[in-house]
């Protein structure tokens, strides 16, 4: 699936997710700072926080050090997690950065990331399987990833 009908698809669902005061940005492209989608969502006591979401298309593969597109994930999301945002007048701070991918983690690319994840707050990710659960489950089922 092309990167921006993944994006778009993800967004869609999102949105139909979404209290009336949570908003969902599109972010792909120039002075992005490593975000394609800003979430705004509420937490358990009605605040609302800014998520981050880095979408990639295929395999993120690594095997033995880190190769570039590793390191670009984890520079990305380093560059977003520091960034101020700014969305509907307010400041934001993300709390944290899902980078989804509609193929696998192959290597040792998890463990890249897991380690990353120590050192910057809240780097989540999905693979091709959480993904089609999450658009199983949130999404209309006929919409599934396309192979």
């Amino acid at each position: 699936m092309k990167d921006h009908r993944l994006r778009e698809k993800i967004k869609k669902v999102l949105e139909n997710r979404k209290d009336i005061e949570e908003r969902i940005y599109d972010k792909h492209g120039n002075c992005e700072y490593g975000l394609d989608l800003l979430v705004i969502k509420k937490d358990i006591f009605g605040k609302l926080r800014a998520y981050g979401i880095q979408i990639k298309t295929g395999d993120i593969k690594c095997s033995g050090d880190p190769n570039n597109r590793i390191k670009e994930i984890i520079g990305q999301a380093a560059i977003a997690l520091g960034k101020e945002i700014e969305a509907d007048g307010k400041t934001y701070r993300l709390e944290g950065i899902y980078i989804i991918t509609d193929g696998e983690f192959l290597g040792n690319a998890k463990e890249y990331l897991d380690m990353a994840s120590k050192a910057l707050r809240g780097l989540y990710y999905l693979d091709r399987q959480a993904l089609e659960e999450f658009f199983v489950k949130y999404g209309k089922e006929e919409d599934e990833i396309e192979p």
